[in-house]
């Protein structure tokens, strides 16, 4: 048995490996409205797609949309009943617990898979860069960086100085890494590159801190413009209507599109259109990770 190096090869895989009269259902993955999106991005991604024209003007009803959706949805077959209503609370307990075949997960459930005393999977996961997709005629793998989270500092403090070097504290190589390789208090992913030379961070994430080095190579954003959450709810929100059978397939893409025209009209065109440049700067320049 391979790692799977396409979503096809994934999806082969887990429809081989799915044993619900076991209590084993094959994916991992998340399908709920808030988080399920998220897997859509990778598969749009890798598909070569980018939701906007140079105009703002939506680009998701496109091949690459309708390749994401339809992988989206076919994952149903290998997913439990459930898993419309489920996040990260109830996934992360079936993963570590062996409830699963694979998913695509936040690099920090690698920290509670590898321990042994709060997971039956010690040690019993293959790690490796997510798949990808040879749909647009070249072999492209995105991983997803999301939610882009960051430190906030509330304007009305009066400690925002201070509160602004406790945060450049914590991001140090030194002290970054003691939060980072803690294999108590998990889902603190490794991101700097001392990171990946530390052993303390290996004893916690063992085999999976390569994977996640590779999968930081292609690592691509959301939608990285003002609306953010706007769009994404849109989206979420008619996926979630299709794989529960509210909506049709066909439809997904279509009624997105016009939502998504509306929330650009009401943000400004000429704002998005300045901000584009940005999105577009911050996705990877690797294909297939080395």
């Amino acid at each position: 048995m391979a790692y799977p190096e396409t979503w096809e090869d994934d999806q082969r895989l887990m429809e081989f490996f799915h044993r619900p009269d076991q209590g084993i259902w094959a994916s991992g993955n998340l399908r709920n409205r808030p988080n399920g999106v998220t897997w859509w991005y990778m598969y749009f991604y890798s598909a070569g797609g980018f939701p906007f024209d140079d105009d703002m003007n939506p680009t998701l009803n496109t091949p690459a949309g309708n390749y994401a959706v339809e992988t989206y949805l076919n994952l149903k077959k290998v997913s439990h009943p459930e898993a419309p209503g489920w996040g990260t609370p109830q996934m992360i307990p079936r993963i570590a617990g062996g409830k699963i075949f694979a998913c695509q997960y936040w690099d920090g459930a690698i920290g509670l898979n590898e321990n042994p005393k709060k997971s039956k999977t010690a040690g019993k996961y293959q790690y490796g860069v997510v798949p990808g997709s040879d749909f647009s005629g070249k072999r492209i793998h995105r991983s997803i960086s999301s939610p882009i989270a960051a430190i906030l500092v509330n304007r009305y403090s009066k400690n925002k100085e201070r509160a602004a070097y406790m945060a450049m504290w914590w991001a140090t190589s030194k002290n970054s890494t003691r939060i980072v390789g803690d294999n108590v208090n998990t889902f603190h992913d490794p991101w700097h590159v001392d990171h990946f030379k530390s052993d303390y961070v290996y004893q916690t994430y063992k085999a999976g801190l390569p994977a996640i080095n590779k999968c930081l190579q292609v690592a691509a954003p959301p939608i990285y413009l003002t609306g953010l959450l706007e769009f994404q709810d849109q989206l979420a929100k008619n996926l979630s209507e299709a794989y529960v059978g509210q909506r049709k397939a066909k439809d997904v893409l279509p009624e997105t599109e016009k939502a998504w025209r509306k929330i650009v009209r009401k943000i400004g065109r000429k704002k998005l259109k300045a901000e584009l440049a940005s999105y577009k700067a911050v996705f990877p320049t690797v294909n297939v990770p080395s």
